[in-house]
């Protein structure tokens, strides 16, 4: 038989093992080419025994020259074990190596020298071949699960019509690999330390200057400009101190991007004699950004001529003017007050002005290098720099799934470390204070972190026309992940006493958990899947509710030390009101569609007791109760027509449309715009009413007092904020529909089940026989309180 050059019959193709790029031994050789070579040495019968004419005719030549072949044959086994038993030694990491010590690491764990010296565990070496295997394992794995999720998926639509329906845009979604909980970030590997190089940089920044600036942390620092125009006028004392505190108790718990030590020492000295003429501006700006984030926790006015809103918008107004856009060169005070004006701006309701001022803060923080891990820095400003840094990513995750835009941060140009979950009175420039291990630590950013760093991989899975069950699966294992690594008062299944303050931060991963799953509520997804949306978000909805009824129990008399603990005496209302978001808001908003769709009115009345808490103080808060009250009336109409069975609902498209609730206001979400008017066809057509016009005239400037620009579309009218009833309303219609369900489950049932009939076999009936009773929905339940419905006593 011909063979080729390879000394194989010609036709066949390279063995598996050449075409891989198996890791290799020490000689050179293919790891899978010792095995396999191992293995058939092993099992083939021994060639001593046997004639000469049985062995290969290279085998035959070498005998018959003197030299034996069962010599060359086990000293080639002697070799292969040798290897294969190299191959099978567990390596060292690259740490461990160099050191020459002993390495204990694990496929899951680093080894315990990396972790005493806060090195990262790694094994990039030409000889640590059995990682490099394990990986190869773990990306076969990955790949075949991916080609799994395929195959079911085309098997699902083959069995549903055909392959006309194929969704290409979910397939082409690439592998979900979402990021790790706890990450070990590693500073980046940079180049050689230059000795004796002083002369070359200061050449460089002297004739490099027009053209270049060194990068961030080499720039030399210049003394920020001061005012050389008459100051702002400073607030008096008593209310700065007023919304200073609000400030540290609402926006501070979750972003606290301010050393509160160093910001109350600069407070003193800007009150000092002398004011605000020796602040630099930067300061003076974030300043009075942090007294218009104070207002946003009040429901008071602070003074006799300013509304609470108009009070904030002017402070705002004046830190956004002293931040001039003509600033070259930059401070972290920039990037502070940018990030609490987008803040701000976002709580009144002025998304895409929020929107704007986020970009900006996100720009300045990535020209003063935040983004990368530098330094070594001072104690304080290291961490500083780290809370700023991970509070603008946080705010632009947040903000880029409540308004629709696209991140403006890209996770591959991030390599900072997570900033240390402790009060700032605990950072001292000589170091981080260690705290007893019974203090409870700072867990508002450091519980928002894991839930916003995946993100990214979230957007890129809502692009998809629909979500498959297995990536639905990989997140809720990926969701528990993060639950688990939160402190236990975090987790669903604890029934104790929960801190309304922690509200925010506990419901960051409900908020962005409905975003997945509503996803498949799009008319463009099968109904199974718009029925197993509607039972996911109701899950999300339903533990929402159970974190709210937590913050209703008493608190526990025993309180742990911290810089918030004056404020934990306050009553429910008042801790409810200082950490209120929009976020919150909306997330109440969604699910009380939800529960009251899904019949589970208990629930909503729950999540409806802390949105009318709420009350006025976010105009978001408005419009979701309006929007709330015009859905009750559309589903009691559905009810009372007979239409009101979860078979119906789940399949009534105008009822959808109305509890997807946000999702029409994104482009790639929507669908009931599909074939409307667009452009100059929609201005030049009919005309929307969008309220009383005369209204909008009368209050044109949205704030009095401020130079802010006219009456945004998105905030209601004095008309539209009066016509729908108010709360009281609401609960009343609730407690309506919880009446009549009770009412329908006491009743008899309409008919009864006639026995099916069978010519075979007479069936004598009883004249007392029972009835079968039409069976119930499961989830049309409700709870057995009095006659009388109301928020206070259904909880």
């Amino acid at each position: 038989m011909f063979t080729g050059l390879s000394g194989r019959p010609a036709g066949l193709s390279a063995p598996p093992h050449q075409h891989q790029s198996g890791s290799r031994s020490p000689g050179g050789y293919n790891s899978t080419t010792y095995s396999q070579s191992y293995a058939t040495s092993s099992a083939s019968p021994s060639t001593a025994s046997g004639s000469l004419h049985d062995l290969p005719s290279s085998e035959r030549a070498l005998s018959a020259s003197g030299i034996s072949p069962t010599h060359i044959s086990s000293s080639g086994l002697n070799a292969q074990k040798r290897a294969y038993r190299q191959r099978r030694k567990d390596p060292s990491c690259d740490a461990c190596r160099e050191r020459k010590v002993k390495c204990d690491a694990t496929e899951t764990s680093p080894c315990s020298e990396c972790s005493s010296r806060s090195h990262k565990c790694q094994f990039t070496k030409e000889t640590n071949r059995r990682m490099s295997s394990i990986k190869q394992v773990q990306d076969l794995q990955s790949q075949l699960a991916e080609a799994k999720h395929q195959i079911n998926h085309l098997q699902s639509m083959l069995q549903g019509g055909g392959l006309m329906g194929v969704d290409h845009r979910a397939m082409d979604v690439p592998m979900l690999k979402l990021p790790e909980i706890t990450p070990n970030l590693e500073r980046r590997q940079g180049p050689p330390a230059m000795l004796n190089f002083d002369h070359v940089r200061k050449n460089i920044r002297i004739y490099g200057r027009g053209i270049f600036k060194a990068p961030p942390p080499y720039r030399q620092t210049t003394h920020q400009q001061s005012f050389t125009s008459p100051p702002p006028n400073m607030p008096p004392r008593d209310a700065v101190d007023h919304l200073i505190r609000q400030y540290l108790d609402s926006i501070h718990r979750s972003y606290p991007i301010i050393h509160w030590p160093s910001f109350q020492h600069e407070v003193d000295k800007a009150y000092a004699p002398g004011g605000c003429n020796g602040m630099p501006q930067s300061w003076v700006a974030l300043f009075f950004a942090v007294l218009a984030c104070g207002t946003l926790a009040t429901m008071d006015a602070l003074s006799n001529s300013l509304r609470p809103e108009a009070e904030g918008a002017s402070y705002m107004d004046t830190s956004a003017r002293i931040l001039s856009p003509w600033t070259e060169e930059l401070s972290i005070e920039h990037a502070k007050a940018s990030l609490l004006i987008s803040i701000f701006l976002t709580e009144m309701n002025m998304k895409s002005a929020g929107w704007v001022w986020l970009g900006s803060a996100v720009c300045i923080a990535q020209d003063l290098g935040l983004n990368h891990e530098t330094g070594p820095w001072p104690v304080v400003e290291g961490e500083l720099r780290r809370r700023v840094w991970w509070a603008i990513y946080a705010w632009d995750r947040i903000l880029s799934l409540d308004v629709g835009r696209p991140l403006l941060i890209d996770d591959e140009e991030c390599d900072v470390a997570f900033p240390s979950p402790v009060d700032d009175r605990h950072i001292q420039p000589q170091g981080i204070i260690r705290t007893p291990s019974s203090y409870a630590p700072h867990t508002g950013l450091a519980a928002i972190i894991p839930v916003v760093r995946f993100v990214s991989h979230l957007k890129r899975t809502l692009k998809a026309t629909s979500i498959s069950p297995h990536t639905l699966q990989t997140y809720d294992d990926y969701f528990h992940g993060i639950l688990s690594s939160l402190p236990d008062n975090y987790h669903t299944v604890v029934d104790t006493y929960l801190d309304p303050a922690l509200l925010p931060s506990v419901l960051t991963l409900q908020v962005t958990r409905f975003h997945l799953y509503r996803h498949n509520l799009s008319a463009r997804s099968r109904p199974a899947e718009r029925v197993d949306a509607l039972r996911r978000c109701t899950s999300v909805a339903q533990e929402t509710a159970k974190y709210i009824s937590r913050t209703l129990q008493i608190p526990p008399v025993k309180v742990e030390h911290s810089e918030y603990s004056d404020a934990l005496g306050t009553s429910w209302h008042t801790r409810v009101l200082s950490t209120t978001s929009n976020m919150l808001c909306a997330h109440l908003w969604r699910c009380i569609l939800i529960l009251c769709l899904r019949a589970d009115y208990h629930a909503a009345l729950i999540c409806l007791r802390l949105s009318s808490a709420i009350g006025e103080l976010r105009k978001l808060n408005v419009a979701c109760g309006r929007n709330i009250a015009f859905f009750l009336d559309r589903l009691t109409e559905r009810i009372h027509g007979g239409n009101g069975s979860h078979h119906h609902l789940e399949q009534d498209e105008e009822m959808l449309a109305y509890v997807s609730g946000d999702m029409q206001g994104n482009f790639e979400s929507s669908w009931v715009w599909a074939g409307s008017e667009i452009g100059l066809k929609l201005n030049h057509g009919p005309s929307v009413s969008v309220g009383d016009n005369t209204n909008i005239r009368e209050n044109g400037e949205a704030f009095e007092g401020a130079h802010l620009s006219l009456r945004p579309a998105t905030i209601l009218t004095e008309k539209e904020t009066r016509e729908w009833g108010g709360w009281e309303r609401i609960e009343r219609m609730i407690g309506q529909l919880m009446e009549e369900q009770r009412t329908r489950i006491a009743q008899p049932p309409p008919y009864y089940h006639r026995p099916p009939y069978n010519p075979g076999k007479r069936v004598q009936l009883a004249p007392d026989a029972a009835a079968t009773v039409v069976s119930t929905p499961a989830s049309a339940t409700g709870p057995t309180s009095s006659s009388r419905i109301s928020i206070a006593n259904i909880i």
